[in-house]
C-alpha cells in the first residue's frame, strides 16, 4: 500500500481525490491537510512513524493555489526540512484547476514534482501515478 498525503484547501477536491484514490486500492492509508502549513506540521510531527524500507515512497498530492503556503512554497519547504535520504521517499504530484503553463515549467523546475495533473485527479492520472511505483519496483 501507497502512504498518501492530499493537501488541497477545497473539501469537495480532497473527497474527489480520495474517492479515485480508494477505488483504486494502492493507496493507504489517505491522510488530508486543508493547507501546505497544516501538511507541513503534520508531515515533519516527531511522533509519526517513519516508514520502513519495504514501505513505498508517500505520494505526496498537492494544490498549487492555497491560502497560507501555496503549492510551491510548500515544496520549498519540504525540501528545506527533508534529509537528502527522504528525497527518495516521497512521490510528490501537483494538481491544479488550472492548466497554466509557467506552473507546469515550474513544477519541472522545482527538482522535486514528478508530475503535474488538472483537477479533478482522473483514473488515467492515478494510473500514471502508479508507473512511476512499478518503475521503482515498489508494485
Amino acid at each position: 500500500m501507497i502512504p498518501t498525503f492530499v493537501v488541497d484547501d477545497v473539501a469537495s477536491d480532497r473527497y474527489i481525490a480520495r474517492r479515485r484514490l480508494t477505488k483504486n486500492g494502492h493507496f493507504h492509508p489517505i491522510r488530508e491537510s486543508a493547507d501546505g502549513t497544516e501538511f507541513l506540521e503534520r508531515f515533519f510531527a516527531t511522533d509519526r512513524p517513519a516508514p520502513d524500507k519495504d514501505t513505498p515512497p508517500e505520494l505526496i498530492l498537492l494544490d498549487i493555489n492555497m491560502p497560507e503556503l501555496d503549492g510551491f512554497e510548500t515544496i520549498e519547504e519540504l525540501k528545506r526540512r527533508r534529509s537528502a535520504a527522504d528525497a527518495d521517499k516521497q512521490v510528490v504530484a501537483l494538481f491544479s484547476s488550472s492548466d497554466n503553463e509557467r506552473d507546469q515549467e515550474r513544477s519541472q523546475l522545482s527538482g522535486v514534482v514528478e508530475h503535474f495533473f488538472t483537477k479533478p485527479i482522473s483514473d488515467a492520472a492515478i494510473e500514471e501515478i502508479l508507473e512511476t511505483y512499478r518503475a521503482r519496483g515498489y508494485l
